[in-house]
């Protein structure tokens, strides 16, 4: 879809919504209707809202559809289906609740008119929140993993960047690796979804090239090496960070030895290796791995922990940017992996292996609401404790 065709589906759909509301609004302006007993009238209000639900999702569909014929192949159907109802939401949902108010006010019904106000008023706060304050934030979090059992001696600093995921590189972007360097990391590793377009305009190429000079001007290394790995959006690992020192695993591995002798292997897995269900492919990739005293296993997705064959020392993954949406008391409604909601998000013990989850720097882009609600973005630190020698 392009940005001409776009603007035109949102149109279609903000009329068809507006005329929705406005006949669905029609229906309150008997005073009856707005004094009805509790009871009926919960059910009324709940019944009109149910419709113009039904409303918005028919019509979000159907507009894309018909803003995209003849353009099929592009068509981003689900992506721009649910920016529109995220407009609808904090459009048109806040002006229809808004109207109410005034017709229970006119019809003195001040406590439900100022219930209804008070609604409007939070759901106008959540807009403020999920799309102008939490993407703007960046939060530092500091985690540890030891052994089982056994003394430690030494600790390894990991430095974890993720779904950086932007068309443009900006002072967001910047924060994160200059924050990120400010912790002194032995070891970086980015697992995935750097840049990607920008709502039908092509965007990646110079997003990457931006991104592989701020990395320059921040001194974006480590005594350990940067290590990387393919996400899903926007061009491979390999593409991004060409003529930087980043060395890209994908479907591969690395030996690192630590300043006191000891050696870690690091590999690093496809996107579609990420979300792999055969313990007998994992199995293999990692008897691949040069020998180390201990293994480190890096992917986009964090999917395939479910498969592997036995533990290993650490796992990190990015893609689910925590849910990128989470509700109160009950969590992150999608997460984009397989794997339980509870390790859409940092450091969890999965039978026996380390997995960390990091929420990301960026969101979802391109066509898909550029929302977070209650899910700050983040860098991670993970200070590994090193298991003593016997």
């Amino acid at each position: 879809m392009t940005p001409e065709r776009f603007l035109a589906a949102m149109v279609m759909f903000h009329v068809v919504l507006l005329f929705a509301a406005w006949r669905v609004d029609a229906r309150w302006r008997d005073p009856i209707r707005c004094a009805r007993r509790g009871p009926s009238w919960v059910s009324a209000l709940a019944a009109d809202a149910v419709l113009l639900a039904i409303v918005t999702y028919v019509a979000a569909v159907a507009v894309t559809v018909i803003a995209n014929l003849g353009f099929g192949r592009r068509l981003h159907l689900g992506a721009i289906s649910t920016r529109l109802m995220g407009q609808a939401l904090f459009g048109e949902a806040i002006v229809f609740a808004l109207a109410l108010a005034v017709r229970h006010g006119q019809a003195r019904q001040p406590r439900r008119a100022v219930g209804l106000a008070v609604g409007a008023l939070a759901l106008f706060a959540v807009y403020v929140d999920a799309y102008h304050v939490e993407p703007r934030l960046l939060y530092v979090r500091h985690h540890e993993v030891a052994p089982s059992t056994g003394p430690t001696t030494g600790a390894l600093r990991i430095l974890h960047v993720t779904d950086i995921q932007t068309p443009v590189i900006g002072a967001h972007e910047e924060r994160a690796l200059r924050e990120g360097m400010a912790e002194r990391p032995d070891l970086i590793v980015l697992t995935g979804d750097y840049v990607e377009d920008a709502m039908g305009r092509h965007t990646e190429d110079q997003a990457a090239q931006d991104l592989r000079a701020l990395m320059t001007r921040v001194g974006f290394t480590a005594p350990l090496g940067v290590f990387a790995t393919d996400g899903d959006a926007g061009p491979p690992c390999g593409e991004v960070f060409a003529g930087t020192p980043v060395r890209c695993l994908v479907d591969a591995s690395a030996r690192v030895t630590l300043p006191g002798g000891a050696t870690f292997s690091i590999t690093g897995l496809s996107r579609n290796r990420g979300r792999e269900r055969d313990p007998a492919w994992l199995s293999w990739i990692l008897a691949r791995a040069p020998r180390a005293d201990r293994r480190i296993v890096i992917s986009h997705a964090p999917d395939f922990v479910d498969a592997l064959p036995e533990p290993v020392d650490l796992v990190l993954a990015g893609h689910t940017h925590g849910g990128q949406v989470v509700i109160p008391f009950f969590g992150p409604p999608r997460t984009a992996m397989r794997l339980p909601r509870l390790y859409a998000g940092d450091l969890h013990d999965h039978r026996g292996t380390p997995l960390h989850v990091s929420r990301g720097v960026g969101m979802e882009r391109d066509f898909m609401p550029p929302v977070r609600f209650l899910c700050p973005p983040e860098i991670c630190v993970l200070d590994v404790r090193l298991r003593a020698s016997p």
